[in-house]
Order: structure tokens, then sequence, then C-alpha cells
């Protein structure tokens, strides 16, 4: 069995910090996570134009917890999740879990794995017409994803967010990737596309510590919401 990258020294020695000499450090906090914590999560997740506050952050047990309080939010039983195909298959188990069911939306492997717009359209244009799908509640959009390893560019993502304003859908980003990228590419977060075009289409962001900041195992994710 190989070895596990060794975690930052800085990451542990904030640990032993808050065990030994924080407030917090054998009591109850809020359900949400530490005022700090989430103070510290909105900071990560605020651009230029969009900056969000702690009371726009909930932190829970891992992505996967994260994900499961976005979509338990989201979905009622006999309603609809679009979500990447290939793609993580946790959507699924959560979506059916509430009696919901997932929708595939197509990643096309020549285009570097991008979504494949016309066939989401065809999605989109169907079930607003409540002829075919029925109530569409979200869509997941994974980037960069898993499993393809695809780093979505920024004007991917414009022509993404453009089309779920346009259908009136809101995006679950599930960016627990985050910056892990490799070469000349760049992550870019959803939630700051979307304010650049005018936030006009609600964002929740999933992440963690686990994979962009190699510390799988503690367990630590958090949701941000961003809307006006």
């Amino acid at each position: 069995m190989g070895k596990n990258l060794p975690p930052c020294p800085l990451a542990i020695n904030e640990v032993v910090q808050a065990a030994q000499n924080g407030p917090h450090a054998a009591g109850y906090v809020h359900a949400c996570g530490t005022q700090a914590a989430r103070e510290a999560i909105a900071r990560y997740h605020s651009y230029d134009k969009h900056s969000i506050g702690a009371e726009n952050v909930i932190v829970a047990n891992g992505c996967s917890g994260a994900l499961e309080i976005a979509l338990t939010a989201l979905l009622d039983p006999n309603t609809i999740l679009l979500v990447p195909q290939p793609g993580f298959p946790l959507y699924q188990v959560i979506a059916e879990s509430h009696g919901a069911s997932v929708l595939p939306y197509h990643l096309d492997p020549d285009r570097d794995w991008q979504v494949d717009l016309d066939h989401l359209e065809r999605l989109l244009m169907q079930s607003n017409g409540r002829c075919l799908h029925g109530d569409i509640r979200g869509i997941v959009i994974n980037n960069p994803s898993n499993p393809t390893g695809s780093v979505f560019s920024r004007s991917h993502l414009i022509d993404i967010v453009e089309l779920c304003q346009r259908y009136r859908v809101p995006i679950v980003s599930d960016e627990i990737y985050g910056s892990l990228v490799f070469g000349d590419r760049v992550h870019h977060p959803v939630a700051e596309v979307a304010a650049d075009l005018g936030r006009k289409v609600p964002a929740i962001t999933a992440s963690g510590l686990a994979k962009q900041f190699l510390l799988p195992g503690w367990r630590i994710g958090w949701i941000t919401f961003h809307d006006k």
C-alpha cells in the first residue's frame, strides 16, 4: 500500500492549537459551524463582484454531507435533478433517497469532456414544457470533474450559466477539487461566473478540505449560498 501525502504542518498545528486553547474544544458549537470557520469559508468564496458572509455558510460532514444538505433542500418526491454523465454516483443516491430521480446530461469525450450543451438544452426545453420529464429542481455541475478530470473554461461556464438562467434552474456546483489543477488550467468558480453575469442564477457551492487541501479523512466540508 502506498503512503499518503503528509498533511500540511500548518493545518496540524492549527488543530492542535484549537484543541488546546479554543473555547469550543470541549463544548457544543453552532449546528452550522463555528463563527470563525464560517467567516473564513465565506472569505474564501467571496469575489470582486460578489461577497458573502458567515450567514451564507453551512459546515458539514465532508463535501458528501454538504451535498446531502443542499440536495435535500432542493428535492421532493417525484422531482428531478440533472447530473453529469459520466459523473459521481452520490448525486443519484441522495436524490433517490428523497424519492426524486436523476436525469443525466452528456459530457462530450471529443470536446475534453465539456458539457454537451445541445443535449442539456433539449432536456431543459422538454421539461420546461412539462411534456416529458417533469419538475427539474436543479443541476449539479462538477468542475473539476470526477471521474473525467476535465476543467471547464470560463467561456464554457458562461454558456452553462446562461442556459440555466434561461430555464430558471438553480445550480449546485460540486467544487471539492477546486483549484487542484495542473499546467495552464485555471479553475473558475461557478458563483464567480454567475456574479459577473449579474447574479441572476442561484448557485450553491459544495467544497471541503479533503481534495484540494490534501486532507482526506478530516471530513470537513461546507456549502455556500450565492443568491441576491
